[in-house]
C-alpha cells in the first residue's frame, strides 16, 4: 500500500466554495511583501501603545500588577538560582506560567531593564502569532488567499491583542502556541503538535480546553471519515505519528507536574487554586459572566461585525456534522465553547480587560471570516453573480479591517490610563516601602506584583498566590481573624491593602496613594494589639451602604451601616458612615452622636473630627467646635488642616 500523504497538501473540502474561488497563485515577491507588512504592523502597533503611554505618563509601566510576579520569580532564578519570591527563601509554585518565567529569566541575562525585556518578548510573541496566523489562514482558505490576508489584518489590528502584548503578561505567548498547535495539527505534524500542546500547559493551565478540543476534533474526524470516507479528503495521523505526539506531550506534561510538585506539593500552581477559591461561583454570578464578560465582550466595538458571521459558521459546522461531513473549523469552535464553559463552571471571571477570554480572539476572527464566506456563498446560489458577491464579501472584510483599526486607535487611551493607574498605586507604594522600611521588613499584601519586585522586601501574600496556606480560608467569614493570626506567625511588620479588598480601621496609614475614587492603596504598621481589619462582610456592607447613599437611598444606607456597626462594634468607620447617613436625613443629633462614637474608638480619626467640628460650626456652636478641635489636636498635633480651622475660630472670637 502506498504511503499516505500529509494533509498539508490535502484539500479542505468544507472550505471550498465552488464558483467563488480565487486563484491562490501569488508570486514569491507578493508573498514576501504580505509577510513583511504583517510583521512590521504587528511590531509597530503595540509599540505605539507604549510610546503613547510614555508621552503622557512620562514613564513606562504595565496596566496590570501581575507582570511583576513573573519578573520577580525570573529575577530570583537568575540571582539566586531558586524558583522563589524573595531571594531564595520563598520557594513556591506561584507563577501561572513557568515557561514564560523561564524565558524572562533568560532575558535577564541580556538586560536588567524589566520594561524593555517584557515589551520585547510580548511584541516578539505577537509578531510570531501574526506570522503563524497567516500561515494557518492559508491552510484554511487555500484557494482564497485574500480571505487569509484580510483575516490576518484584522488579527494584527485587534485592539486587545495589541494591548495584551505590551502588558508583560504571558497571554501573547499562549496565543502564539494555540495558533501554532492548530496549524501543526492541521498539517498532521506529529512531533510539533505534541510539542505545542505540551508547551501550552507550561504557559497556562486552561490549555486543557484546547487540548480537549484537539482530542474531541480528532475523534469526530475519525468517526466521520469511517462513516463517509468519500466526503473527507484529509488524511489521519498514522499510529506511529500518534505515538510520537503522545510521547512528546506526556514528557512535557510530566515535567510540568513534577516542577509544581517539587515546589508546592501540588500538580498545578498556587495561582490556580487561589483564583478558583477567591472568584468562586458561590460569590460570582455565572449568568452575569456569560452576559457581560462573554457576550458583551464579543459584541462590542469592532467585534460586533463578527457575531452574526460567527453564528452562521456554527450553524454550518453543525449542519456538516449532521451529514457526517468533517469541517476544518470544528476545532476552533469546540475550543471557544470549551474555554467559556470551563470559566463559567469553575471561575466565572474574565479579569481586567477580559484577559482570560483573549485567547479566543484569533479563533473568533478566523471562524467569523469563514461564516461570512458561507453567507456570501449562499447569496451566490441565489444571484449567480460571482463578482457582485465577491465584492460584497470584500466590502465586509474591508469594513472589519477599518473598524478594527479604529478600535485599536481608541484603545491607546485605555492602555495609557490603566498604566498610569497601576503606577500611582502599586508602583509608587512599592518604591515608598523600599525607601522607608528596613531591609529585613516583612510586608503583607494581596497585590504582590510591583510591591514584591520594587520594594525588595519579604512578602506575605494574603491572597494565596505565593503563600498557599491562606487559600483554605480565603472566603471564610473569619478570614480577617485568620489573616491576623498568620501575620503574627510570619512576623509581619507592615501591611499594604487596597481599601476595596481589605480595610484597616482605627489606625492612621503611614502612607496612602491619595484620594482617588477607586482603589486607594494604604500602608500601615502592623500592630497586633491595635491593627483592626474589617471582615469581608462588614467591609462589603460599608461599601454597599455608600452605593445606596450615591443613589440617595438614605434610609436603606442607614439600615446597612447600623447592621455593620452591630456586627463589628470596633469599626469606627461604620459609625462614621452611620453619622454620614443621618446627616443626609437632617438628623444632626444622631449624626453628632455617632461621630463622637467613632472618635471614642479612634481618636485620630481625621475625617470624623472634621465632620464633628463642621457640625458644630453649622449649628453656630463655636465653643463646642473649638473644644473638640483642641481635644483632637492633643493627640494629633501634626494635623495642619484642623489646626488652621482652630486658628480661624480663635481669630474670629478673639481668643487664644
Amino acid at each position: 500500500m502506498a504511503k499516505k500523504k500529509k494533509s498539508g497538501k490535502a484539500k479542505a473540502e468544507s472550505v471550498k466554495i465552488p464558483g467563488l474561488e480565487v486563484s491562490p497563485k501569488l508570486s514569491s515577491r507578493t508573498k514576501l511583501i504580505i509577510i513583511i507588512v504583517l510583521i512590521l504592523l504587528s511590531a509597530a502597533l503595540p509599540y505605539y501603545y507604549v510610546s503613547y503611554a510614555y508621552s503622557v505618563n512620562h514613564e513606562n509601566g504595565f496596566p496590570l500588577d501581575d507582570p511583576w510576579i513573573h519578573l520577580t520569580f525570573a529575577r530570583n532564578l537568575v540571582d539566586y538560582g531558586s524558583f522563589s519570591y524573595y531571594k531564595n527563601e520563598i520557594v513556591t509554585a506561584g507563577s501561572t506560567s513557568p515557561l514564560y518565567t523561564f524565558m524572562l529569566a533568560a532575558g535577564f541575562l541580556v538586560t536588567k531593564n524589566e520594561m524593555i525585556l517584557s515589551y520585547v518578548l510580548g511584541i516578539l510573541f505577537f509578531v510570531l502569532s501574526a506570522f503563524m496566523f497567516y500561515k494557518l489562514s492559508q491552510t484554511l482558505f487555500p484557494k482564497e488567499i485574500w480571505l487569509a490576508v484580510a483575516a490576518s489584518l484584522v488579527f494584527v489590528l485587534d485592539r486587545w491583542m495589541n494591548f495584551i502584548s505590551v502588558t508583560g503578561m504571558e497571554t501573547t505567548l499562549f496565543v502564539l502556541l494555540l495558533i501554532a498547535a492548530f496549524y501543526y495539527y492541521r498539517k498532521r505534524s506529529a512531533v510539533l503538535t505534541g510539542l505545542m500542546l505540551g508547551l501550552l500547559f507550561w504557559t497556562r493551565p486552561d490549555a486543557v480546553a484546547f487540548i480537549g478540543a484537539v482530542i474531541a476534533d480528532y475523534i469526530i474526524f475519525l468517526y466521520f471519515r469511517k462513516k463517509s470516507p468519500k466526503l473527507n479528503e484529509e488524511e489521519p495521523f498514522s499510529k506511529k505519528d500518534l505515538m510520537k505526539a503522545g510521547i512528546v506531550f506526556v514528557i512535557l506534561l510530566g515535567a510540568y507536574f513534577a516542577l509544581n510538585l517539587s515546589l508546592s506539593g501540588s500538580l498545578l500552581p498556587n495561582t490556580y487554586e487561589a483564583k478558583l477559591t477567591y472568584y468562586t461561583p458561590e460569590f460570582r454570578s455565572r449568568a452575569d459572566f456569560l452576559k457581560n464578560e462573554v457576550w458583551g465582550y464579543y459584541t462590542e466595538s469592532s467585534y460586533a461585525l463578527f457575531i452574526v458571521p460567527f453564528i452562521i459558521a456554527v450553524i454550518k459546522i453543525l449542519g456538516d456534522s449532521v451529514k457526517s461531513k468533517y469541517n476544518s473549523f470544528l476545532l476552533p469552535v469546540i475550543f471557544i465553547f470549551a474555554l467559556i464553559f470551563i470559566y463559567w463552571y469553575k471561575l466565572p471571571y474574565a479579569h481586567r480587560f477580559g484577559r482570560y477570554m483573549m485567547p479566543i480572539i484569533p479563533f473568533y476572527i478566523i471562524t467569523s471570516v469563514y461564516g461570512a464566506r458561507v453567507f456570501f456563498k449562499y447569496l451566490y446560489g441565489i444571484f449567480k453573480d460571482r463578482n457582485a458577491v465577491n465584492g460584497l464579501n470584500f466590502i465586509f472584510l474591508g469594513a472589519a479591517v477599518i473598524y478594527s483599526g479604529s478600535a485599536y486607535y481608541e484603545t491607546k487611551n485605555v492602555y495609557q490610563d490603566q498604566t498610569h493607574h497601576i503606577a500611582i498605586r502599586q508602583v509608587v507604594t512599592a518604591k515608598w516601602l523600599k525607601n522607608n522600611t528596613p531591609e529585613n521588613a516583612v510586608i503583607a499584601t494581596h497585590d504582590v506584583g510591583a510591591i514584591g519586585y520594587y520594594s525588595e522586601r519579604k512578602i506575605v501574600d494574603v491572597a494565596g498566590l505565593i503563600n498557599p496556606e491562606f487559600i483554605k480560608k480565603l472566603n471564610s467569614k473569619d478570614f480577617a481573624r485568620f489573616m491576623t493570626e498568620q501575620m503574627i506567625k510570619e512576623h509581619v511588620d507592615y501591611i499594604v491593602f487596597l481599601r476595596e479588598w481589605y480595610r484597616v480601621v482605627n489606625q492612621t496609614p503611614l502612607f496612602t496613594t491619595g484620594d482617588q475614587n477607586f482603589e486607594i492603596m494604604d500602608v500601615f504598621k502592623f500592630d497586633p494589639g491595635k491593627t483592626h481589619i474589617l471582615s469581608g462582610e462588614v467591609n462589603g456592607m460599608n461599601n454597599y451602604g455608600l452605593q445606596m447613599i450615591q443613589q440617595k437611598q438614605y434610609r436603606q444606607a442607614l439600615n446597612i451601616f447600623s447592621r455593620a456597626a452591630e456586627i463589628d462594634p470596633k469599626s469606627s468607620l461604620s459609625f462614621f458612615y452611620l453619622a454620614y447617613a443621618y446627616s443626609f436625613l437632617g438628623d444632626a443629633q444622631n449624626s453628632e452622636k455617632y461621630l463622637k462614637r467613632a472618635l471614642e474608638i479612634y481618636p485620630e480619626f481625621h475625617d470624623a473630627a472634621l465632620a464633628l467640628i463642621d457640625t458644630y460650626k453649622r449649628e453656630r456652636n463655636i465653643p463646642q467646635a473649638i473644644e473638640y478641635a483642641e481635644i483632637y489636636l492633643r493627640t494629633n498635633p501634626s494635623d495642619t488642616t484642623i489646626a488652621k480651622i482652630l486658628k480661624s475660630f480663635s481669630d474670629s472670637t478673639g481668643t487664644k
